[in-house]
């Protein structure tokens, strides 16, 4: 009985915990819809958006648009950074330019810097470029709100305001996997990194978008001092947080995708757990106990042969089942039949990533494959294509 006592106990302490998730992502997501109408105090605080490219995301142009789309009373400076030339979202970024003349844009071209991984080289350039001493960071996969700017640049002023950052809304998609995925992510970055950053408890930062002054990331090195990992976000967060800077939580965004094959949700779990178990080992078991602690009930119920515990596990499961599909109502994705077995996968899979993210040293992102060592830092990169005629030497030798 004594184990059917404590599987109680923890089981209604976790299902607080996912009750408390859930009502997080509603109010912030509620402040998320609020817009607010930019004034006088922002008219001379000037800020240079870098947008770090490679490739033709889903909808592009309508991603792009929302950040033309601005209500920012202050001057605006957009820099689209690209790692080749012939880039297929160029002409996308071009036409949209060509849309809206009367604001400040340009486009630039460079190759990989060597030791950084892509995202952060093309964000390494375009610093160079940027003219105001405060600069925003937005991926090209994400759609924001017409006050996103200035969301992002008000808690700035503050000089205890190390980085604003935000969490990324994934919608869309019908197979299994490109759902996994969406799904995926979401937990980890909106119900679970969020939330805990919103309590104050140091996660890092996410990288989808970001704003920070321009000075103080000089101060510390400068993106190129966390640009060798895979986990440049996540370092920039980590550093901010123990130099004793607040993180301050930005609006939602949206990343709205059509179809991604099952190597994403790898790549991105390696990416995930690797950087767990890298910068806060220390939680490394609370995050596993987050995500399996049902799982772990189940387990111990047949382990000692108690129905009791058995029946009270699956009764658990279905609560998770039930969140899920209230997660997804919340993220704007339609519940589907799969959404059945989602949440459960998902947490085997997380606790299967969180324990053997070592194991494999290659991951896959942004058509460059990396290997990395332990903390996600780059040893090697090598581009798809190259990657194709690697192999082929390797077969013919």
């Amino acid at each position: 009985m004594l184990l059917l006592y404590i599987s109680i106990a923890v089981g209604a302490f976790f299902i607080l915990f996912w009750c408390a998730q859930l009502i997080f992502f509603r109010l912030h997501m509620n402040w998320t819809n609020l817009i607010i109408p930019s004034d006088e105090q922002d008219e001379d605080v000037g800020v240079s958006i870098i947008h770090p490219i490679k490739d033709l995301d889903f909808e592009l142009e309508k991603n792009l648009e929302s950040w033309f789309r601005q209500n920012y009373t202050g001057p605006v400076q957009h820099i689209f950074s690209f790692q080749t030339s012939d880039d297929p979202a160029i002409p996308v970024v071009r036409a949209v330019i060509e849309d809206h003349p009367d604001v400040d844009c340009q486009i630039i071209v460079n190759p990989v810097m060597a030791g950084l991984n892509g995202k952060s080289s093309n964000m390494v350039h375009g610093m160079k470029q940027a003219k105001y001493d405060i600069v925003l960071f937005g991926d090209s996969d994400v759609r924001v709100k017409q006050d996103f700017i200035l969301k992002m640049v008000r808690p700035l002023k503050d000089e205890k305001v190390g980085i604003t950052t935000c969490g990324q809304v994934n919608i869309g998609g019908t197979d299994f996997w490109t759902r996994f995925f969406t799904f995926t992510q979401n937990s980890e970055t909106d119900f679970i990194w969020a939330f805990m950053t919103k309590l104050g408890i140091d996660l890092g930062a996410t990288g989808a978008a970001f704003g920070m002054r321009k000075k103080l990331l000089m101060e510390i090195g400068g993106l190129e001092a966390f640009g060798g990992s895979l986990l440049e976000d996540l370092h920039l967060g980590n550093t901010l947080y123990k130099m004793g800077y607040k993180l301050v939580l930005g609006p939602f965004i949206e990343c709205h995708v059509q179809k991604l094959d099952k190597d994403k949700s790898f790549n991105y779990a390696r990416r995930i757990g690797v950087g767990v178990k890298a910068h806060i080992a220390v939680e490394l078991p609370t995050f596993i106990l987050m995500v399996f602690w049902y799982w772990i009930i189940f387990i111990l119920g047949f382990i000692f042969a108690d129905p009791y515990v058995i029946y009270l596990s699956f009764i658990f499961m279905t609560l998770r089942v039930i969140q899920g599909f209230i997660m997804r109502v919340l993220t704007k994705n339609k519940i589907m039949l799969t959404d059945v077995i989602t949440p459960l996968f998902f947490d085997l899979f997380a606790t299967f990533y969180l324990i053997f993210s070592i194991s494999n040293p290659y991951v896959t992102w942004r058509g460059i494959r990396y290997s990395v060592k332990k903390g996600g830092y780059i040893e090697e990169a090598v581009e798809e294509d190259g990657l194709e005629d690697l192999e082929e030497d390797e077969m013919k030798v």
